[in-house]
């Protein structure tokens, strides 16, 4: 019997249906998006709220296209945070009479519930690492950083926009182009990390699996107890010969 070699080790499946380069695709788009959003030349509170709903519903895509790119165990927190996005998304586009305070509100609950979502992933992705579920690729686990730092800003700007007492039109569209921002640079992160972890593993004997997570001391120990056995076994046929 043969298995393909995961970065786990064990029942932990992988999701192949994205390339990574589809998520880098996204993440550069939401990136450029962002930049020229200060440059649609918006006026009022109106347009802004209808520009963050866009935003939001397009992030939410976003989500479900790296559910699709991620293990399957995790993939309801991508759905969830989708879900949640499509809420605030909703909520933009159909406020009648959107003010500045609550534009500036669901852009801050926008920017908390991702920076959250963001550290708790960095460290599971660094968990992961450092329990063997990552392969040794660098261009994988070095990764883990990246989120973390994007998700500590991010709740920086959730504070500073549900805080700020001085709001305006272009600190509205800042803070528009910021969670377009963040959107494009967790997606290019993250298909950073997919391209480390590739699925052109190697496959191994149901008798020569690598010893990786919890286990890897206790793997090494019973093979050498296993080698130890086989040359007792060995010395133990040569004298049964030699009688």
């Amino acid at each position: 019997m043969r298995f393909a070699a995961t970065p786990a080790g064990h029942a932990q499946d992988r999701a192949t249906k994205v390339r990574w380069w589809y998520l880098l695709a996204a993440g550069t788009v939401f990136v450029l998006f962002a930049l020229a959003i200060p440059q649609f030349g918006l006026t009022t509170v109106r347009s802004v709220a209808i520009l963050l709903g866009i935003v939001l519903l397009l992030s939410a895509a976003s989500e479900l296209l790296a559910a699709t790119a991620t293990a399957r165990d995790w993939q309801w927190s991508h759905v969830l945070l989708a879900v949640l996005l499509v809420a605030g998304g909703v909520a933009a586009l159909v406020w009648s009479q959107p003010t500045f305070t609550v534009a500036a509100r669901i852009v801050a609950w926008y920017f908390l519930i991702k920076g959250v979502y963001d550290i708790v992933n960095s460290f599971i992705a660094r968990r992961a690492e450092r329990y063997g579920a990552a392969e040794e690729d660098p261009r994988g686990t070095a990764q883990w950083w990246m989120p973390l730092a994007i998700g500590v800003l991010e709740i920086g700007v959730a504070f500073w926009a549900v805080s700020y007492p001085r709001l305006s039109i272009s600190l509205l569209v800042l803070w528009v182009g910021l969670a377009a921002l963040s959107t494009g640079l967790t997606k290019i992160a993250m298909s950073f990390r997919k391209r480390g972890l590739r699925g052109d593993l190697p496959t191994f004997s149901e008798g020569h699996l690598p010893p990786v997570g919890f286990g890897t001391g206790a793997t090494r120990e019973a093979g050498r107890v296993e080698a130890g056995r086989a040359e007792e076994s060995r010395a133990r046929g040569s004298l049964s010969e030699g009688r």
